[in-house]
């Protein structure tokens, strides 16, 4: 008896030694190097050495803040929002409010849902048709957000946007679409008043802004917003030139706006970088206050299990295939795991069987974008080269080879000849985008 009894202890005892041995190396083993490739690329540094930040800018949407105090203020806010970020316990009956932009300015009046029913939206058919049809109504709406357009204007001096606020998935972000439409109408207000050429020269300049902050933003939710501000303002142009004459020089600004697409123009990896910093965080499942409680959590080798996911989005390879307008799929099968992870990080194992980021539709959304300044582009060049003995089809055939779209996009013109079809490949039914593109006068 006593012998058995030894036997089940030095038993027990192997077993205790065993898991124990297991749990070490779930947690002390290197990644493997498909993941090691995957987190060097996630956790690289990409923000632009140089240049305007217009975060701040952004995220002070809702106020009056001077230009020359806008440093000043988003510093003092800034140290707010990681404040509250050091205390901050989900679940937890907080005394601290979520912080949302805070400063000692006077606020903007708010714009209402009627304000914004009369403006353009981005995904506006015929801008010029609704601000036609509703101008004095609309002049009322711009007189009364004057300072919110003035301030959407100038992000045009602003090179990128870059937070360097807590990423936190209970933070606060920027109202991005604070200004939504503003700049729009008052550019086609500004045409309808009889100034072309200025509406073109303000109508171009808000293209190459919304195509250098989509270019250059490290959130998910601004570079998209800036994806959907950028067809938007393409389209814009793309109207505006169809009511041009059609000898009517157009500004130096419209050239740059419109230079060949490049990675820039389609890469998500900035904003997936900043998304994978959530990925496996303490925070999504509190402050770990005791020893035991990173026994089942180790946010080391939850991001080290998820990073070939994520890091798939920086692939060169992929970028060559988003510029070339083909259609891309992600792999979507959850990372592989072993007896190891269910030992060392079992609530990192079941985390990494939550679906992540639908990166199809983010990366169709990249392609959208690129494919308006294609065409905006492409319309450009038919007004340039106009040859009244040469078909528009063949003319089309000979474009530059960077104008060019994937097969399936069905880029055509329309049976009344007045516009190319061009198919989206990220819409939303229920609110579509435009896929009639005008054709220049004259054509």
């Amino acid at each position: 008896m006593h012998r058995a009894l030894k036997g089940v202890l030095w038993a027990v005892v192997g077993l205790v030694a065993a898991v124990v041995a297991a749990f070490a190396w779930g947690r002390l083993r290197p990644p493997t190097q498909e993941q090691a490739k995957a987190l060097a690329v996630l956790e690289a540094d990409s923000k632009p050495p140089q240049g305007r930040n217009a975060y701040p800018w952004l995220w002070f949407a809702d106020f009056d803040v001077p230009a020359d105090q806008l440093d000043a203020a988003y510093a003092k806010d800034h140290q707010r929002v990681l404040a509250w970020e050091s205390n901050f316990k989900p679940g937890a009956n907080s005394a601290d409010p979520i912080p949302t932009p805070k400063a000692d300015f006077p606020a903007l009046p708010k714009m209402s849902q009627a304000d914004r029913d009369v403006l353009c939206n981005w995904r506006e058919a015929d801008c010029l048709d609704k601000v036609r049809a509703h101008r004095d109504v609309v002049n009322e709406v711009l007189a009364r957000h004057r300072q919110r357009l003035v301030r959407d204007e100038a992000l045009s001096g602003f090179d990128h946007v870059w937070t360097e606020m807590p990423l936190n998935p209970m933070a606060s972000i920027p109202a991005f679409s604070a200004s939504r439409g503003l700049w729009q109408t008052a550019i086609a207000a500004t045409f309808l008043d009889g100034h072309p050429a200025q509406a073109m020269e303000a109508a171009c300049t808000q293209v190459a802004t919304m195509r250098r902050l989509h270019a250059h933003s490290n959130t998910l939710v601004s570079t998209l917003i800036f994806a959907a501000r950028l067809r938007g303002a393409v389209q814009l142009f793309v109207q505006l030139l169809a009511a041009s004459p059609a000898d009517e020089p157009l500004p130096a600004s419209c050239a740059a706006a419109f230079v060949p697409v490049t990675d820039a123009d389609v890469d998500l990896c900035p904003s997936i970088r900043a998304e994978f910093t959530l990925v496996g965080s303490p925070e999504i499942f509190g402050k770990q206050e005791h020893w035991y409680d990173g026994l089942s959590l180790n946010t080391k080798a939850t991001r080290r299990m998820l990073a070939p996911r994520y890091g798939a989005l920086c692939n060169t390879s992929l970028l060559q295939r988003l510029l070339s307008d083909e259609r891309v799929a992600m792999p979507t099968a959850a990372p592989g795991f072993d007896i190891f992870d269910l030992i060392s990080n079992s609530a990192g194992t079941i985390l990494s069987r939550i679906p992540g980021p639908a990166f199809d539709p983010y990366l169709a959304r990249q392609q959208d974008a690129a494919a308006s300044l294609r065409m905006g582009a492409l319309m450009i060049w038919l007004r340039e080269t106009r040859d009244h003995g040469v078909s528009l089809q063949q003319r089309l055939a000979a474009r530059p080879a960077w104008m060019h779209f994937a097969t399936s996009r069905h880029v055509e013109v329309t049976a009344d000849g007045k516009s190319i079809h061009m198919d989206v490949w990220n819409n939303d039914t229920s609110n579509p985008w435009p896929t009639a593109w005008p054709l220049p006068a004259g054509l």
